[in-house]
C-alpha cells in the first residue's frame, strides 16, 4: 500500500487554507443557526417538551421511517434513497473533515467487520443517492407534477448532494487504484478506481486531494446555504416532527380570556405572535406542494394555497429578523411593538375550510389550521374585520344559540310526538345525552336524521335525553370563524347546563359537535365521553340490540366527513353500517378516507359566500359521481346540505343524498 495516497496531503499552505476555510465554514453555520434559534425564542411559549416516549416513537415512525412520504410511492422511494444515503454518507464526510485537522486519521473500527460493513453500505448508498437524485430530476423536469414548485434552489441542492456523492466516490476510487485501501468492501468506488488504472502515484494523489477539496467546499457551501433556503428542513425536519402536536389534531388552542391586560393582542397579527413551534414549521417547509395537491381551496381556484401561505409568512419572518435581533434604535433595529402587521390578504385567511387536508398530507407535521384560525381571531376580536355574511350567523348564535336566529323554544319541536325525554325531567335517569345540534333541531332534513337516531335508540333500549330549549350550538363554527369570546361564552353555558344534569356520555350526529365537545370542551372543564351517532349505532348492531331486516335498494357513494374521518380517525363505523344494510351497494370515491376532499362547509364557511373560483361542493360531488353513481351517503348534516345543493346546482335534481343513520332506520323497518 502506498503511503502517499493513504490520506489527503495538504502541506503547510494547504493546512493554513484548510483552517481558514473551516473557521469560516463552520463559523458561518453556527452563526446562521444561532440567529434562527434566537428568532424561535422570540415566539410565544408552547409546551412541546412533554411525553418524550410518545415523541420519540412518533419521530421514528414519521421522520426516520418516512411513513407519510409513501403517500406518494414514487416520491417516497427516491426521497428514502436520498435521505438514508445522506445519513450514511455523513459519517464519511465528517471523517474527511477531521482528516484535514489530523493527517492520516481514520474512522474507528474501520479495519474490522463493523468498519467493512459500513464502507460497503456507504458505497452502495452513494450510488442509490445518485439514482434517487436522477428520479427527483425526472419528476421535476419530465413528469412535472402540478404540485411541485420548481426553483433554482431545488436544482442547486440536487447538484450539491450529487457533488458530495461523486467527489467521495472519485476520491475513494483514487485511493483504491493507488493501493492505499482495499476495494473489496467498496464495489462502486472500486469500479471508479478501475478508470484510474495505470496512473502514477502522484497523479492519483492529485486526484484524491483535489476531490477532497471539492468535497470540502461543497460541504461548507451546502451547510451555509441551507438556513437561507427551503432546504433548511435538512436541519429542522427531525426536530419539527419530534415536537409535533400529539393531542387531538382537531383541537384549537384555547385563549386565556380570564387574564386580559391592556397590551394583550388577540390572535396573531405579527411574526412574534406565532409560537416557537409555529415558527419552526416555517423553517421546515420544503415547498413539496403536497399540502395543495388535494386542498379544496387550491383545487377550486381560491386565493389560499397552504404552501404559498407558509412561504409568505416565512419570508416576512426572515425579513424582520435583523431588526428583531438588533439593538432597538441602532442599524434599523426595532422593538416587538414596531413590527409590521402580517402581510396576508384577508381573502386567503377566510378561504380555509379547516378540513386539515394540508396537515394530513404534510410529511413533516406542519400545521395550518391553528395559524389561520388565530389570524381570524385577530381580525374578529381586535379589528372587527370579518366577512359581512358572518354577521347574521354571529348574531343568531349569540342571541338564539343557532345561526338561523330561530327561537330557542322551538329547538325541540322536531321531537313532538316521539318518545324523547328531556334531561330536565329525567335527571340521572339516562345513559346518553343526545346533543342534537342546530341542524338536527331546525333543518328539515336534519330533523329527520334526529328522528331516525331516536327510533334506533328506543328500539335498542338505550336510555337517553335531550336538553331541548336549554341546548345551545356547540360553538364550532363561531370558534373557527375567529370569535373566541362568543365560543367560550356558549361552551361554558352548555357545560354548566350539562354538568347540572350529571351528563357523563354524549351522542351526536354532527361531526363538528362531536369534535368540539370531545376535544375542545375539556379545556373549559367539560369532560365527557363523546361518541358519534354512527359509532354508537354500529356498536348496537354488533351487540345484536337492533336488527336490520328491511332491504334498502340503493347504490350510493360514501363521502367521509372531514371532522369525523381525517380529524378524529373514524372511517369504519359508517362503512360497517352501510355494509350490513341488506340490499345497499356502496361505491368508494377515488378520494376517500384520509384523502377525502372537503364538502366546503367547514371552518364556518357554511355561512359565508363562495364567490371566487369553482364551488367546492360541486367539485366534491363530481368526484363522488365518478365512482359510478349520483346518489350519496354522508354522516354529517353540513355535508348533506352541501352535497344535496351540489346535486341540484349541477342539474342532478333526481339524485339523492342520505345520512347513514337514516338508512339504518329504514332497514329496521
Amino acid at each position: 500500500m502506498h503511503h502517499a495516497t493513504a490520506g489527503v496531503f495538504l502541506g503547510i499552505p494547504g493546512v493554513v487554507w484548510f483552517w481558514i476555510i473551516s473557521i469560516f465554514g463552520i463559523g458561518g453555520v453556527v452563526y446562521s443557526l444561532s440567529q434562527r434559534f434566537q428568532m424561535l425564542r422570540l415566539g410565544r411559549e408552547e409546551n412541546r417538551f412533554d411525553r418524550w416516549g410518545e415523541r420519540i416513537k412518533h419521530m421514528l415512525v414519521f421522520a426516520i421511517g418516512q411513513k407519510k412520504m409513501f403517500d406518494d410511492p414514487f416520491a417516497g422511494l427516491y426521497h428514502l434513497l436520498i435521505f438514508y444515503g445522506f445519513l450514511v454518507v455523513s459519517l464519511r464526510t465528517v471523517s474527511m473533515v477531521i482528516e484535514g485537522f489530523f493527517a492520516g486519521w481514520e474512522l474507528p473500527l474501520l479495519h474490522t467487520p463493523v468498519g467493512h460493513a459500513y464502507l460497503f453500505s456507504k458505497d452502495i448508498f452513494e450510488l442509490l443517492v445518485l439514482v434517487g437524485l436522477a428520479f427527483a430530476l425526472w419528476r421535476r423536469t419530465i413528469q412535472k407534477k402540478d404540485r411541485v414548485i420548481n426553483s433554482f434552489g431545488a436544482f442547486l441542492v440536487v447538484g450539491l448532494i450529487g457533488g458530495l456523492m461523486i467527489t467521495d466516490l472519485v476520491s475513494e476510487g483514487a485511493r483504491i487504484a493507488g493501493g492505499a485501501i482495499d476495494g473489496s468492501f467498496l464495489p462502486v468506488s472500486a469500479a471508479v478506481g478501475f478508470l484510474f488504472s495505470g496512473m502514477s502515484e502522484s497523479a492519483l494523489q492529485l486526484i484524491y486531494t483535489s476531490f477532497w477539496w471539492i468535497h470540502l467546499f461543497i460541504l461548507y457551501y451546502f451547510a451555509n446555504e441551507l438556513p437561507y433556503s427551503k432546504h433548511f428542513h435538512v436541519y429542522t425536519a427531525i426536530p419539527n416532527v419530534f415536537f409535533a402536536k400529539l393531542d387531538a389534531p382537531g383541537a384549537l388552542p384555547t385563549m386565556d380570556l380570564e387574564n386580559i391586560e391592556d397590551d394583550t393582542r388577540f390572535g396573531i397579527s405579527t411574526v412574534t405572535d406565532f409560537t416557537w413551534k409555529q415558527m419552526l414549521d416555517f423553517y421546515t417547509c420544503t415547498e413539496c406542494g403536497r399540502c395543495r395537491e388535494f386542498c379544496p381551496t387550491t383545487l377550486t381556484d381560491k386565493p389560499l394555497q397552504p404552501v404559498l401561505l407558509t412561504k409568505a409568512l416565512r419570508n416576512q419572518l426572515y425579513s424582520e429578523q435583523k431588526g428583531l435581533l438588533g439593538d432597538p434604535g441602532e442599524n434599523g433595529g426595532q422593538s416587538e411593538n414596531e413590527l409590521l402587521p402580517l402581510i396576508v390578504d384577508p381573502e386567503i385567511i377566510w378561504a380555509c375550510t379547516t378540513c386539515r387536508m394540508c396537515e394530513q398530507a404534510c410529511p413533516l407535521d406542519i400545521s395550518y389550521v391553528d395559524k389561520i384560525v388565530e389570524m381570524r381571531r385577530n381580525l374578529v376580536l381586535e379589528k372587527a374585520e370579518f366577512p359581512e355574511a358572518a354577521q347574521p350567523a354571529f348574531r343568531g348564535y349569540e342571541v338564539n344559540g343557532n345561526p338561523w336566529q330561530l327561537p330557542a323554544e322551538e329547538r325541540a319541536n322536531w321531537a313532538d310526538g316521539l318518545e324523547v325525554p328531556l334531561a330536565a325531567s329525567s335527571v340521572g335517569d339516562f345513559e346518553y345525552l343526545f346533543f342534537v345540534g342546530s341542524p338536527g333541531s331546525y333543518d328539515d332534513h336534519g330533523k329527520k336524521v334526529s328522528e331516525s337516531l331516536v327510533k334506533i335508540l328506543n328500539e335498542a333500549g338505550v336510555k337517553f335525553a335531550i336538553l331541548g330549549a336549554e341546548e345551545l350550538t356547540s360553538g364550532d363554527a363561531v370558534r373557527r370563524l375567529g370569535n373566541e369570546y362568543l365560543y367560550q361564552m356558549i361552551a361554558q353555558q352548555n357545560i354548566e347546563t350539562m354538568d347540572g344534569y350529571g351528563v357523563k356520555k354524549i351522542v351526536t350526529n354532527c361531526p363538528h359537535v362531536f369534535n368540539t365537545l370531545k376535544n375542545e370542551y375539556p379545556d373549559l372543564g367539560g369532560n365527557y365521553e363523546v361518541i358519534h351517532g354512527t359509532q354508537l349505532v354500529a356498536d348496537l348492531v354488533r351487540a345484536g340490540r337492533i336488527q336490520l331486516t328491511e332491504t334498502v335498494d340503493e347504490v350510493l357513494a360514501y363521502h367521509d366527513p372531514c371532522y369525523l374521518g381525517r380529524t378524529n380517525g373514524e372511517y369504519e363505523a359508517p362503512r360497517f353500517l352501510l355494509k350490513v344494510i341488506p340490499g345497499l351497494k356502496v361505491h368508494e370515491a377515488e378520494l376517500q378516507r384520509e384523502r377525502s376532499m372537503c364538502c366546503g362547509a367547514g371552518g364556518g364557511r357554511m355561512w359565508l359566500e363562495e364567490d371566487l373560483g369553482t364551488r367546492i361542493n360541486q367539485l366534491r360531488f363530481s368526484q363522488l359521481k365518478e365512482s359510478g353513481t349520483n346518489d350519496v351517503a354522508v354522516a354529517c348534516p353540513y355535508c348533506f346540505s352541501m352535497l344535496s345543493d351540489a346535486q341540484n346546482e349541477t342539474g342532478h335534481e333526481e339524485a339523492k343524498t342520505w345520512d347513514v343513520i337514516e338508512l339504518v332506520a329504514r332497514s329496521m323497518g
